[in-house]
């Protein structure tokens, strides 16, 4: 059974705030959730989830494809 996914916005920014920290990663997602490109909230449906924002290291918009670590 697949793992529901939740959408919050502060929760997701906390959680990949999280994963930096604890991986030692460097930061490319905007700490905000807001897109630099096309200001759409990447922690939105559709989007990352705080799942998956607690997992992987977020490096692009979901939406627009914009990278953030070029």
């Amino acid at each position: 059974m697949k793992e529901k996914e939740t959408f919050d916005v502060i929760l997701a920014c906390d959680a990949q705030a999280k994963l930096w920290k604890e991986k030692n990663y460097p930061h490319f997602a905007p700490s905000d959730g807001r897109c630099y490109s096309c200001n759409r909230q990447i922690y939105s449906e559709g989007g990352w989830s705080v799942e998956g924002a607690s997992k992987s290291l977020i490096t692009g918009c979901p939406f627009c494809g914009d990278s953030y670590c070029e």
